[in-house]
């Protein structure tokens, strides 16, 4: 088999093309080591002063042979060959076998021929055969630095390649430079990217007094609307008009775009009017410019424009309709466009490519799919497209499937793909794959990306692998503002706030400035920033103002609007909020969500109603704040009322997640409110669930003491293959604690980590305490805690206090509680229940004691009250409530009430009043409780067939327990009862 071609590496290049000394062994001396140079050159030189020269393994399945004798290779054998090697494969090792035979035969080429070399390497792609190329031309034209016309194409040659270092290197090592030689080099900058180095080299070129050329010109203009500067552009243009290029079809399509990408469309189409002459390009100037400011309506207006003035569009004109089409949706118009191009014969790869992308913003994937197979030839781009669109559709495995089969075919992918394919596994937390496409990263020599660098960030948070998001952070040659927000985002999401702030404070030390995002990402982390700003965020936000380059965007304001919100500062969120000239959805959203959080519900409602009034269109998370909202408010009959909107708003319930998700929030608020019946109604008819729809459903299970249907239902969940979340195994040990079962907890939570991975968080640990301390197994409740590796603080001691108090264990609260203390000195609810244990055993030194050490600190007992809902109207009590206007019936029907439980052995349970009073008053206070009052109004104001739903903000004690359940049979009514804990659900 024939030798490769040489692996060249860039210093000996350099070293060659710069630092010749005209020998002819120099061109082979510096591709190879030291040690094995002589060989490569010598086996070279032996093959190709063979009587032939063979490309190829002389075997009969070889596609490729080329056998002239020596003496008739000429230029325009030569030619001839580059021309026909270029289109085949394998033209790299071809072109390269070219090279050394015209270097063996001492062959001189022309510049024409030496044009053409380069041309066939760019066409190859191949920075190897490049510098092979350059090398040669380096030996056989030993004064090249004075070669204007090959300097060009050779610097022509590296910046269509990408290596922009090399073409400056030999640009700035020519002696004599052109205006050719300038147009190259500010072109190749330009094309490369690198915009202010172009318009430095335009500005260099006008000052060495060089005429202009259209060239120079269009790739200047390229550059300016690279750097988004309108001013430089207007520039441009008034020197366009002035050298008379105004009417050249590359400035002028330079022009358009140049206004177009600042957002000048006016601009744009005021060039487009005064271009004296049309033609299909100028069309395709403007046709792009339409799409990309997306007045796609326009895009399609001038596009039968031109084909009525006789125009024939080309592939460009249909590739920008086709966006356009994408952009809309418009799946009909395209389709017809997709059958016209098939009939004349236009279609191609390029329009193949736009429309799997239209077939994909449309969601007819599987019209992309069939398109993509029926597709003969398939470069980079199609591949790219359909990976896209499996994306869109979160086809992962498909999207898989595809990647490797590419590569399987020979095709080598770029960072687009894997791009598409990392957000995929961002997306699906498939931290296996997501290492195997890091794999490739060193493989496609991908490892200076900046932007897979930054994807990579993203796709190890989401998985949850913050230590290989910042080891590939640290590791990052160069960084831009998006890396470290990938970076921030990923400590915000995993809950690392301190080294969020950290890093954030840190970031300007580096020269780079934060941009809007950045701030969205800090200010997201809320609930650490609520500790740390202490209830007033205003220093932050003046440091946020100091920080940014410019006016806060809307996405910054709407993040204070939330950061402010969340730290109880309401006033200042309304103020932000009015200051926002243009305000977004998701500014009314946030303010929204700012009041339902802060207990004001009602303006929330108000602020929603405003918004429709000034014909705001709301969205899936408008719903699901407002149906939060109800549920703050516990509100059945406006809850129902928004059902009802949003029945009339989705008027087919799809499987978007959008769809799943308000109705989602649906169930949680009818389970919220006290109505599971219509939160399990809701949840039947759903088409379409996801795990949140099932721990949703479980989580109103588990507060309303249904254990054993919780249980069922996870059953059912993991039989129909849902694998549950963090989420879904709370709630389920919620249910096992509210309802006993002690054995199925300590399973569940046994195989939370052992089958499904997922670590138990300080929530999960509070259940467990929970679920041994209710069912009285408070020792086993310690040891659980004890036996914790980390110290989870106040939280889990706090459970037990509550335990203790439920038991009445003294010894076992007062440790408890003195934990509590040492850690939290002003947590009002210890004192409390401690000093109720202290007057249950008759201990009232000790409690009178507590309740003068809360006094000294500014301490209160929280006031106990219940409400209940009565025609869109709320009713508070509290015990013994001599204010409400129907006291009077109240009592009565409370006395009343009474009598007939003592007749079903019913006897008030005084040794819960914790007062140091005689018998009889006791009996009057426990009588008087808050629940008390409230279920008795609602049974004299509401039909006897009408449920009875009260709340209350502490727990409701066992005695108020016992009496609400024998007043239900008595009444034959259904009440619910929802404390600070959970709901109570009494039927006769």
């Amino acid at each position: 088999m024939a030798s490769p071609l040489p692996v060249l590496s860039s210093r000996a290049f350099i070293g060659t093309a710069f630092h010749s000394d005209g020998d002819s062994n120099c061109l082979f001396s510096s591709f190879s080591s030291p040690k094995h140079g002589a060989s490569v050159a010598n086996a070279h030189r032996e093959r190709i002063s063979s009587r032939t020269v063979s490309l190829y393994p002389p075997q009969p399945s070889e596609k490729y042979e080329i056998c002239h004798l020596r003496s008739r290779r000429d230029a325009h054998y030569y030619a001839t060959e580059i021309r026909r090697v270029s289109t085949q494969e394998c033209s790299e090792f071809a072109i390269g076998n070219l090279i050394w035979s015209m270097d063996e035969d001492g062959f001189h080429p022309n510049r024409a021929l030496a044009a053409q070399l380069l041309q066939a390497c760019v066409r190859c792609s191949s920075y190897q055969l490049a510098k092979l190329a350059h090398g040669f031309l380096l030996r056989v034209y030993p004064d090249l630095r004075n070669d204007t016309i090959i300097c060009n194409n050779l610097v022509g040659m590296y910046a269509k390649l990408g290596y922009l270092d090399d073409a400056l290197h030999l640009f700035d090592g020519m002696n004599e430079k052109s205006l050719i030689s300038w147009s190259a080099v500010i072109s190749a900058c330009s094309q490369s990217g690198y915009f202010l180095a172009a318009v430095l080299l335009f500005r260099e070129m006008r000052r060495e007094g060089l005429a202009l050329n259209e060239f120079a010109l269009g790739s200047v203009l390229k550059a300016s609307s690279g750097l988004l500067d309108t001013f430089l552009g207007k520039q441009l243009h008034a020197l366009s008009i002035q050298s008379g290029f105004q009417s050249d079809v590359c400035v002028r399509t330079a022009l358009i775009t140049i206004y177009s990408r600042c957002n000048l469309i006016s601009d744009s189409l005021n060039v487009f009017q005064y271009i004296d002459s049309h033609d299909i390009t100028s069309y395709n100037s403007m046709l792009a410019a339409y799409v990309q400011n997306g007045n796609c309506v326009e895009c399609i207006k001038l596009f039968l424009q031109a084909i009525s003035l006789g125009f024939v569009p080309n592939e460009p004109t249909y590739a920008s309709v086709f966006t356009a089409c994408s952009t809309m949706c418009d799946i009909y118009f395209g389709r017809a466009l997709h059958g016209h191009i098939i009939k004349i014969g236009l279609f191609g790869i390029t329009l193949g490519n736009s429309l799997i992308t239209l077939y994909d913003k449309c969601g007819r994937f599987n019209d992309a799919l069939k398109l993509f197979t029926s597709m003969g030839e398939k470069t980079i781009v199609t591949w790219n497209a359909v990976i896209a669109a499996c994306a869109h559709k979160n086809r992962f495995s498909h999207a898989v499937d595809l990647f490797k089969r590419m590569q399987s075919v020979g095709i080598r992918p770029n960072h687009v793909t894997l791009l598409s394919i990392l957000s995929m596994v961002a997306s699906a937390a498939a931290l296996k794959q997501g290492k195997e496409i890091h794999a490739q990263f060193t493989r496609y020599a991908f490892g200076q990306n900046v932007a897979l660098a930054n994807s990579l960030i993203t796709m190890y948070a989401k998985c949850g692998c913050l230590d290989k998001a910042k080891v590939v952070f640290d590791k990052m040659p160069s960084r831009d503002v998006i890396s470290w927000n990938a970076m921030l985002s990923a400590y915000v999401q995993n809950n690392h706030w301190k080294d969020a702030f950290k890093l954030f404070k840190g970031m300007n030390l580096t020269g780079i400035w934060p941009d809007d995002h950045t701030f969205t990402v800090i200010l997201g982390s809320s609930s650490w920033l609520e500790e740390q700003l202490r209830g007033d965020g205003r220093e932050f936000h003046a440091y946020i103002l100091k920080t940014a380059s410019k006016a806060l965007a809307v996405s910054t304001s709407n993040a204070l609007v939330t950061m402010y919100s969340n730290i109880g500062n309401l006033n200042a969120a309304e103020k932000i909020f009015l200051k926002i000239r243009k305000k977004d959805l998701y500014s009314w959203n946030a303010m929204m969500d700012g009041y339902s959080i802060n207990g004001k519900g009602d303006d929330a409602i108000v602020l929603f109603l405003k918004m429709q009034w000034l014909g705001v269109r709301w969205d899936h998370l408008t719903l699901s704040i407002l149906l939060a909202t109800c549920s703050r408010l516990l509100s059945l009959e406006l809850s129902r009322q928004f059902h009802a909107f949003v029945v009339k708003s989705y008027t087919q319930i799809d499987d978007s997640p959008s769809s799943v998700s308000v109705y989602n929030a649906l169930i949680s608020t009818y389970s919220k409110c006290g109505s599971v019946a219509d939160a399990i109604c809701v949840y039947e008819r759903m088409v379409h669930t996801d795990v949140y729809s099932w721990t949703t459903i479980l989580s109103a299970y588990a507060h309303y003491g249904m254990g054993h249907k919780a249980l069922e239902l996870f059953e059912t969940m993991i039989a129909q293959g849902i694998s549950p979340n963090a989420v879904t195994f709370l709630s389920l040990l919620t249910s096992c604690a509210h309802t006993g079962l002690v054995k199925e907890g300590i399973y569940y939570f046994d195989i939370m980590t052992k089958n499904y991975g997922i670590h138990p968080e300080v929530e999960h640990y509070a259940c467990m305490v929970d679920l041994f301390g209710r069912s009285g197994h408070l020792e086993k409740a310690v040891a659980f805690i004890m036996d914790l590796p980390v110290n989870h603080g106040t939280t889990l001691w706090k459970v037990l206090l509550g335990s203790c108090h439920l038991h009445k264990e003294l010894n076992l609260g007062i440790e408890a509680a003195s934990r509590i203390l040492q850690l939290e000195p002003g947590d009002e609810t210890t004192y409390v229940l401690l000093s109720n244990i202290y007057a249950f055993y008759g201990m009232w030194e000790d409690s009178i004691k507590l309740r003068g050490m809360m006094k000294n600190k500014g301490l209160k007992k929280e006031t106990g009250w219940s409400r209940i809902e009565i025609g869109n109207k709320w009713h508070g009590f509290v015990a013994g409530d001599v204010l409400h206007p129907h006291r009077k019936e109240i009592y009565e029907k409370l006395e009343e009430t009474d009598e007939k439980i003592r007749g079903m052995g019913y006897l008030p349970m005084t040794e819960l009043v914790l007062h140091d009073v005689d018998e009889s008053q006791k009996e009057v206070l426990i009588s008087h409780h808050s629940e008390k009052l409230a279920v008795c109004f609602g049974i004299l104001q509401t039909p006897p067939s009408k449920p009875i739903r009260v709340i209350k903000n502490l727990r409701t004690c066992e005695d108020c327990h016992n009496w609400m359940n024998l007043v239900s049979v008595i009444e034959k009514r259904f009440i619910i009862m929802r404390d600070s804990r959970r709901f109570h659900c009494f039927k006769d």
